[in-house]
Formats: C-alpha cells, sequence, structure tokens
C-alpha cells in the first residue's frame, strides 16, 4: 500500500519547490497550519526538502544531507581502503570501478562509493525517497568542495530497478551491483533502529522482489553483486561466494557468472 504523502506549503518559496511535485505526483498540496494527522508530510524548510511521520512527530525530519558533519568526517578520515564495505565492493582490486547502486533510498552508500573514486548510478523506485535523494544531491552540487567532483562521480536515476537493469546495453553492464534491500522486522529482535531507519522502514517497506533484483542483477553485473544483510538474516539467496562481516551488518559477495565469447 502506497504511503499517503502531503506537501505543506509554509510561504512563497515553499510553494515554487512542492508545487511541481504536487503536479509530478498527484500529492495534495496542504497550506501552512491545515491540519494533518495520518501520513506523511513533506515540507521545504531551510533550503531543503525534508520528511514527517504525522503519527509520530516525535522521530523529527527527515532529509538526505551529504554535508553534514558526519558525512563530512567518514569521507575525510573513513575511507580507508580496507574497510569491510569497500572490500565487498573491490575498491582496490581495479581503479574506478563502476557500479549501479539498486536500492539507492537516502543515498548514503551511493555517496560513499563516489567518495572512493568508484563512478556510480543510484537508483530509487520511491518517489518520496528519490525527491529526498535528489534535493540532498541539490545542494551537494552548490557546495565548493564537493560540488567539483560530484557529478562525475554519482549519478541520480530515478525508477525501479528491475526496469533499470533489465534496459542496460552491454557497454553500460556496470562492475559492481550493491543491493541494500529494506528486510522484514526480525523475529526475536527488540533494538529499535535508529529513528531515520524506522521513518523511511515504515515509508517504503520491505522490498518484497529482492530475489527477482538479484537474479537480474547477477546477469548484468561484470565482476559481482554485493548485497548488504543484517546479521540476523539469511542470505538473500544461495551461492554466495564469500562474506564480508561487517560491526553493524554482513555484505554477501556473488560473482558474476563466466560469459561465453561466442
Amino acid at each position: 500500500m502506497r504511503a499517503r504523502v502531503a506537501l505543506r506549503v509554509t510561504g512563497i518559496e515553499s510553494r515554487r519547490v512542492l508545487e511541481p511535485l504536487a503536479e509530478r505526483h498527484g500529492w495534495p498540496l496542504v497550506i501552512g497550519a491545515s491540519p494533518l494527522a495520518q501520513g506523511f508530510a513533506l515540507e521545504f524548510e531551510n533550503d531543503r526538502l525534508q520528511l514527517r511521520d504525522l503519527e509520530r512527530p516525535k522521530l523529527g525530519a527527515l532529509a538526505v544531507d551529504f554535508l553534514s558533519d558526519s558525512m563530512r568526517h567518514r569521507r575525510r578520515h573513513g575511507l580507508s581502503k580496507n574497510q569491510i564495505f569497500a572490500k565487498a565492493i573491490g575498491v582496490g582490486h581495479r581503479p574506478g570501478r563502476t557500479v549501479v547502486d539498486a536500492t539507492a533510498g537516502l543515498g548514503t552508500d551511493a555517496f560513499m562509493l563516489a567518495c572512493m573514486d568508484c563512478k556510480v548510478v543510484a537508483v530509487e523506485r520511491s518517489p518520496v525517497a528519490y525527491e529526498l535523494l535528489e534535493d540532498g544531491y541539490r545542494r551537494a552540487l552548490d557546495d565548493e568542495e564537493v560540488g567539483t567532483w560530484l557529478p562525475d562521480y554519482l549519478r541520480l536515476a530515478r525508477g525501479d530497478a528491475s526496469a533499470y537493469l533489465g534496459a542496460l546495453s552491454e557497454d553500460e553492464r556496470p562492475d559492481v551491483v550493491y543491493l541494500d534491500p529494506m528486510y522484514p522486522k526480525i523475529e526475536g529482535k527488540s533494538a529499535l533502529p535508529k529513528k531515520e531507519m524506522q521513518l523511511f522502514r515504515k515509508l517504503i517497506g520491505p522490498d518484497a522482489d529482492s530475489e527477482r533484483v538479484l537474479e537480474l542483477a547477477r546477469e548484468v553485473a561484470r565482476d559481482r553483486v554485493v548485497v548488504k544483510r543484517p546479521h540476523e538474516a539469511g542470505p538473500l539467496a544461495p551461492g554466495a561466494t564469500r562474506s564480508f562481516e561487517g560491526k553493524t551488518a554482513r555484505y554477501d559477495m556473488y560473482a558474476a557468472p563466466p560469459r561465453s565469447r561466442g
């Protein structure tokens, strides 16, 4: 079931940004303090698009921010090629890896891969998530430092991962396809994820077609497919050739099958 989304207009600039979203997606515009009680509200405040869960106001607003202090710190100090994530993707194995992040979400992993000199296409099918992602990308392009290199290393693609992967030509095939599917709640796990993920999980819901996307990804990737999984979850599909255990997640690697030369 699609999440109910309204666009809350709070001023002239807010209306300028939100009206095109209303036309594109059919989301209703709500003016100012008009009461909203259910679903989600998208707002444009302080030069950023942000999302609120109207039923859980204490979670606060969610926005994509590639320029936050935490992201700057990770970019400057946490990009060692010995990181588990980098090892799983194969950073250092060959310079300039091409990667399709087929489940981009809020773009954190795609941005970090771009910071590792990978050429990344971030694909996202949720209309709300994509609008947040595109807004964060816009602000990053305006940054004096990040904006000079980001367009060469990260592109966004709106749409379904299966359709995107299925439409790639031979020349467009990436070295790596990366999947971080939204997974259902794991039985027996009581600790709640961080606030942003609680909101995002409610908005997106589980990815019911993850196995199909993995199957397509294995047909497309030149080198490997990498699937991020929680430690408590089993593999998305059998056949992983290697697993990389991190502190907060596991990365299952599926080697691309050899292709016939004929």
